[in-house]
């Protein structure tokens, strides 16, 4: 039987004329890496001139360069990161506010892992704040077999924030404290008597080259999560970073297997919300662990927990027939004692509703409360 030529070349001549289908991804690209003119060039100029940052905020090209690279070929990197800064800037918020820091700190994982919790570099850096193993034994933070606190977002964040401050006790300028944190005190403290002066764009011409783009790197991070809407940006919204997120401490030792079948979360989501744990246990600590999943799997959770640690908290709206309970996420920066404040209860009280071991509380921690129904205030047992 003869193969049917006639019909090929046919078939052949119509897809070259057909109109091709039209490929939304492709299209979206082609459409980002046009939107670059001297037109919009001058608009980021002028939003750059009124960011808010602890230090001056030049446009140069770098800032450019990297600006383009966010909004144009790198956008679909730039969304995914965006999707991820609900969990986490509350938490970089939290320790800053606690420290007394710039909340635009909070950038400084942007620059340095746009925010993937198990990045890891060539040079032995690991987590959001990229610590070095020495650093990290510096500043408290636990590294062996079973558990990389590098990795844990809450632990790190304090971490780097008492870094930054240490840092910043002794330049009192906040650019020449990121150049600091990327490339040791050492060689800025070299740069600045090669220099002779303290102002960082001077200094940078003796730094190494990837300290003289960090700066120009955490404006450009800045500007992206401040503007992002301006360039047709906008957060992507899958994936387990994209949940409402609740934290919890574990005492008590516990498995993925067990954490996966209490609170409904797949192991494999356990494992990207909390990259700290090296295998598939969660060690005892008499300090605690700590644990994100979404809220509801922490809610699934708490009745384990509570078998597990051996404590049974009352139930409060059978005590107290006119009570509701109250589910409250610990905003960034508050204590516990600024909680007992805005609902006129007391610390103690918080402590016993919540089984808390100790008087500090964290963003995204969810505590229990109870109120009157006709909401007049707080019942005291």
């Amino acid at each position: 039987m003869k193969f049917p030529w006639t019909i090929v070349a046919v078939l052949a001549v119509n897809s070259l004329t057909a109109t091709p289908k039209s490929d939304p991804f492709s299209e979206r690209s082609a459409d980002f890496n046009a939107r670059w003119s001297s037109e919009i060039e001058d608009k980021v100029k002028e939003r750059i001139d009124r960011l808010t940052i602890p230090f001056e905020a030049r446009y140069d090209l770098e800032v450019r360069n990297r600006i383009k690279d966010y909004v144009t070929d790198g956008y679909r990197d730039t969304e995914r990161m965006l999707g991820r800064t609900t969990a986490f800037f509350p938490i970089f918020e939290h320790y800053l506010s606690l420290h007394g820091l710039p909340r635009e700190l909070r950038y400084l994982p942007v620059v340095e892992t746009e925010l993937q919790t198990a990045a890891s570099s060539h040079a032995g850096a690991a987590g959001l704040w990229q610590f070095i193993r020495p650093t990290a034994r510096l500043y408290d933070l636990e590294v062996s077999h079973q558990v990389d606190e590098r990795y844990d977002v809450y632990r790190s964040t304090e971490a780097a924030v008492l870094m930054l401050s240490r840092l910043h006790s002794h330049y009192k300028d906040w650019s020449l404290v990121l150049a600091a944190y990327n490339c040791g005190p050492v060689r800025v403290n070299a740069a600045i008597k090669q220099a002779g002066s303290r102002d960082f764009y001077t200094v940078a011409n003796f730094l190494p080259e990837e300290t003289r783009h960090y700066v120009p790197r955490f404006i450009a991070a800045a500007y992206i999560t401040n503007y992002y809407s301006h360039h047709g940006l906008k957060p992507d919204s899958r994936g387990v970073f994209n949940q409402s997120i609740s934290g919890i401490k574990l005492y008590e030792r516990f498995t993925f297997g067990e954490i996966a079948h209490a609170s409904g979360v797949a192991v494999s989501d356990i494992r990207k919300l909390n990259p700290a744990y090296r295998g598939s246990i969660i060690p005892k600590r008499e300090d605690g662990h700590y644990l994100l999943l979404p809220a509801a799997g922490i809610k699934n959770l708490k009745p384990l927990i509570a078998a597990r640690s051996g404590q049974y908290a009352p139930d409060y709206q059978l005590l107290y027939p006119n009570t509701f309970h109250m589910d409250y996420k610990v905003r960034p920066g508050e204590t516990i004692g600024d909680v007992a404040k805005r609902f006129n209860i007391t610390e103690a009280q918080i402590r016993q509703w919540n089984q808390l071991r100790e008087t500090e509380v964290f963003v995204h921690q969810e505590l229990s409360l109870y109120v009157t129904n006709d909401g007049s205030g707080y019942i005291k047992p």
